[in-house]
C-alpha cells in the first residue's frame, strides 16, 4: 500500500487486476468529509471505468486458423498524482497495452483533473482559453524529457514538431477543444494535468515519435 500525501488529501493506491488487465489507480482515504470523499472518488473510479472501456472495444480477432492457441491482449495502467492540494488534484495515467496481432505495443496516456472547491471534474479549456494563440504556441512550451532521453534529440523535436504542425491550426484547434474527454470524441488523443507550478499538455503521436509527448509551461499567477 502506497500513501501519497501532499498539501491536499491522503491518497491510497488501489489495484484491480482480471486475467491480463493489471490497474492501478488512487484512492483517496482522508482530507475531507466523507460527502466530499465520496464524491471525488466516484470521479476517479468513472474515469478508470471509461480508460478500461477504450480497450474493451480495441479487441483484434482470434486468427482464423489455430484458434486454440489465441493469445490474450495485455493492458497495464498505472498512474502518477501530479498535483494534490487545496485547489486541484491532478492525475497522470499511463496505459501500456500490447495484442499479439498488432504490430507493436503502445503506450498512451489519460488523465484526470479535479477542481476541489467545485467537486467537478474539469477539462482544458476551463484551465486556460483554448483558441488559434494557444495552437500556435503550444511547440513553444517546454518539451517534457522521457526517461530514454530522446527528447534531447534535435531531429526528434524537429520531427516532432513537423507533426504537429502538419495537423493544421483547425485540426489541432478542434483537438484542443475537446482534450480530456476520455473516449472517440478526443480524436486526438489530447489530455490536460496540473503541477503546483505548471499545466502541462500530453498529446498522441505517431509510435516511431513515442506514442506521446507531454508540453508543459508555468501558470501565470
Amino acid at each position: 500500500m502506497e500513501l501519497i500525501n501532499g498539501d491536499g488529501f491522503k491518497i491510497e493506491k488501489r489495484t484491480f487486476q482480471n486475467d491480463t488487465t493489471y490497474v492501478e489507480y488512487p484512492f483517496i482515504v482522508s482530507g475531507a468529509d466523507n460527502g466530499q470523499l465520496e464524491l471525488l472518488n466516484n470521479i476517479i473510479i468513472e474515469d478508470v471505468g471509461k480508460i478500461l472501456n477504450v480497450y474493451s472495444a480495441y479487441a483484434f480477432g482470434p486468427p482464423s486458423r489455430e484458434e486454440d492457441i489465441y493469445k490474450s491482449d495485455v493492458l497495464r495502467i498505472n498512474y502518477k498524482i501530479m498535483r494534490n492540494d487545496r485547489d486541484y488534484l491532478s492525475i497522470f495515467y499511463r496505459a501500456d497495452f500490447f495484442s499479439p496481432y498488432a504490430a507493436y505495443p503502445t503506450e498512451l496516456v489519460y488523465t484526470t483533473n479535479i477542481d476541489i472547491k467545485s467537486g467537478r471534474r474539469i477539462k482544458l479549456s476551463e484551465i486556460i482559453e483554448v483558441n488559434k494563440s494557444l495552437v500556435d504556441d503550444i511547440s513553444s512550451w517546454e518539451l517534457v524529457s522521457k526517461n530514454d532521453g530522446i527528447n534531447d534529440n534535435k531531429e526528434y523535436h524537429q520531427a516532432l514538431i513537423d507533426y504537429i504542425s502538419g495537423l493544421g491550426r483547425e485540426v489541432l484547434l478542434a483537438g484542443l477543444m475537446s482534450a480530456d474527454i476520455i473516449g472517440a470524441d478526443n480524436y486526438l488523443g489530447i489530455y490536460s494535468y496540473l503541477t503546483p507550478q505548471k499545466i502541462g499538455i500530453s498529446i498522441s503521436v505517431p509510435n516511431y515519435l513515442g506514442d506521446h509527448v507531454e508540453f508543459e509551461k508555468e501558470i501565470q499567477s
